[in-house]
């Protein structure tokens, strides 16, 4: 698998996040403070490395966070 999806709880966030690791670089975090209805993505700096992500593996791994985060 080329991605994972973890589990948190930081304290600058009201509900739990997914954080969205992909290649062991974290790309985005979701969140849902404003409701299950209102998730809302954060992308991380992917550049850091000096290369981006593949856009499959991204868009599968932001919807199986979203799963995994709405339960």
């Amino acid at each position: 698998m080329k991605y994972r999806i973890d589990i948190g709880s930081p304290v600058d966030y009201e509900e739990l996040v997914a954080y969205v690791i992909i290649n062991g670089q974290q790309v985005a975090l979701i969140n849902q403070d404003k409701g299950s209805n209102a998730v809302m993505v954060e992308l991380l700096d992917t550049h850091a490395n000096g290369k981006g992500v593949e856009f499959d593996v991204l868009i599968e791994a932001l919807q199986k966070a979203k799963k995994i985060l709405l339960g």
